[in-house]
């Protein structure tokens, strides 16, 4: 069964169209629709991992300097916290550091397929043209892009191989220089351990008791005091006489 076309007349000439050119163009402005749904979710979920990220980067941020405050009390929990903040901080690092370069790559790679599905709904596809006098015959792009599709998608992969062996080369440096600044950590901590430990404060002052003392400093400052409130009491005045003071 051969494909049915249509008679299209324009101007001077007519044309013959197929019936499915319709349902071709609904198909691909779906796929169209769809990749830009997906292209949307990408987004949304690279946002929620770069929020969930740096929230917890910022939480082992926030107890190592904690830990660092008391650094002069505990300093065996100090040099433990700082091997759990570096821990996290590593670990937290790398794998954002990888997902990021995925995701970004499956964003380019939908955008190219968005493109080649925007050249696939602008240019034509086979359509006979018969006119009065003279018969051409236009040829399909439709194989030449798929072939354009195929090598483009080859060289997505090449790159993201190329990629994956830099980040594997990547967190092998990545972990021999942990493992370094580990043993690093671990010989300052033998050596604060070693260390003697800070000498303990002096007693607190004693002051030994003396009651015969004590009265005569009571007795001295009752008469100082007494005798401050009646000079400077309304009652003294220069005009009476004076009060007799003993000798």
């Amino acid at each position: 069964m051969g494909e049915k076309y249509i008679l299209f007349f324009e101007g001077n000439g007519a044309e013959y169209r197929p019936r499915n050119c319709h349902k071709k163009n609904t198909v691909l402005l779906l796929l169209l629709l769809l990749l830009l749904l997906l292209l949307l979710l990408l987004l949304l979920l690279l946002l929620l991992y770069y929020y969930y990220y740096y929230y917890y980067y910022y939480y082992c941020y926030y107890y190592y300097y904690y830990y660092y405050y008391y650094y002069y009390y505990y300093y065996y929990y100090h040099f433990y916290y700082y091997f759990y903040y570096f821990f996290c901080y590593h670990h937290l690092l790398l794998p954002t550091t990888t997902t990021t370069l995925l995701l970004l790559l499956l964003l380019l790679l939908l955008l190219l397929l968005l493109l080649l599905l925007l050249l696939l709904l602008l240019l034509p596809t086979t359509t006979t043209t018969t006119t009065t006098t003279t018969t051409t015959t236009t040829t399909s792009t439709t194989t030449l892009l798929l072939v354009l599709l195929l090598l483009l998608l080859l060289l997505l992969l090449l790159l993201l191989l190329l990629l994956q062996l830099l980040l594997l080369l990547l967190l092998l440096l990545l972990l021999l220089l942990l493992l370094l600044l580990l043993l690093l950590l671990l010989l300052l901590l033998l050596l604060f351990l070693l260390l003697p430990p800070p000498p303990p404060p002096p007693p607190p002052f004693t002051v030994t008791k003396n009651v015969f003392t004590q009265w005569l400093l009571l007795q001295l400052i009752a008469h100082i005091r007494g005798h401050a409130c009646f000079t400077n009491s309304p009652c003294y005045s220069y005009d009476q006489p004076e009060p007799f003071k003993p000798t």
